[in-house]
């Protein structure tokens, strides 16, 4: 402030007593009155700086009050919007997941619908195949029982044959006579009249080079006996020339002759496998008597009775 504008300053009191020439120039605001002249209306640079303006508020008390926006409202409309934002973004993802979860429960009753089905069905499977086993064990021991009885029927049938192999064969030959010498031979007559009836066999394998063998029907079981008892004596009374073809008056190339019991075809297996055992084990004798297969391992232990496969196990 320069001099002259400090001289001609007045206080608030000292204006207040002057006479008023319009409401222009007062202290509290400045307002265009129109009854205050052009003249009045403008201010001195000293008066001026003793008015105190005040900034109008943007938002006016005559405007609409929802143009005004408090930080207040601000802050509430903002969490207004993210509220609903992430309940329109959370209520979208969970009716996804109840989309989801209603079909995984779909596949899942029709799995377990399935898994039902499927363990009822092997429920029944297995009582059938309980039933099955059950009844095949039977029908095994039924038919281990029948094959013991045909054996049985098979060895009674055979009681009264021998079986005679190692005999050539010719198409002129006469086997009765041959065997009538044989009986003479080992020093046990046959008689035409206890021969029933004799023939050859087909060979169990057709490959085999040696001739088919020789079954001999005798009238009893004790002629039976009688012949292999005397065959036995002979082949040992002759170590170094036991029976063979030159005994039965058969030209050609000497050949051994043996003659033992008729087996059926199962014991004759059988009886291979016990003489392939026995050796194997170190037995000293195997032997058949009255179509039984018998094994001694020497001449002090106990004979075992080779009755089936499961009967070699004890060839130890």
């Amino acid at each position: 402030m320069d001099a002259e504008s400090r001289n001609k300053w007045n206080c608030q009191q000292c204006r207040s007593k002057l006479p008023k020439t319009g409401n222009s120039n007062t202290p509290v605001r400045i307002t265009n009155h129109p009854i205050a002249s052009k003249e009045d209306s403008i201010l001195s640079p000293s008066e001026e700086s003793n008015v105190t303006t005040r900034i109008k508020n943007k938002c006016s008390k005559s405007g609409n009050s929802d143009s005004c926006v408090t930080e207040e409202r601000l802050r509430m409309i903002i969490k207004q919007e993210i509220t609903d934002t992430i309940k329109s973004l959370v209520s979208e993802h969970l009716a996804n997941l109840n989309l989801q979860v209603s079909g995984f429960q779909e596949s899942l009753s029709f799995i377990s619908k399935q898994y039902d089905d499927l363990m009822q069905s092997v429920n029944e499977k297995s009582e059938t195949i309980n039933r099955l086993v059950s009844k095949n064990e039977k029908l095994t021991t039924q038919v281990k029982n029948l094959t013991d009885r045909l054996g049985q029927i098979e060895r009674n049938m055979r009681v009264c044959n021998v079986e005679i192999t190692g005999i050539p064969e010719h198409k002129s030959e006469n086997l009765l006579s041959t065997v009538e010498q044989l009986g003479r031979i080992v020093e046990s007559p046959i008689a035409e009249s206890d021969i029933l009836h004799v023939t050859r066999i087909a060979k169990l394998n057709k490959e085999s080079n040696r001739p088919r063998s020789v079954i001999v029907k005798l009238r009893s079981q004790r002629h039976r006996d009688e012949l292999l008892a005397a065959v036995t004596r002979f082949n040992k009374k002759n170590k170094d020339n036991k029976l063979n073809t030159e005994h039965l008056g058969l030209g050609g190339r000497r050949e051994p002759v043996f003659v033992s019991e008729h087996l059926t075809p199962t014991n004759k297996h059988l009886h291979a496998a016990a003489r392939k055992k026995a050796k194997e084990a170190g037995f000293m004798f195997v032997w058949i008597r009255d179509g039984r297969i018998l094994a001694r391992k020497n001449e002090q232990s106990h004979a075992i009775y080779i009755k089936d496969d499961e009967s070699l196990k004890l060839l130890l």
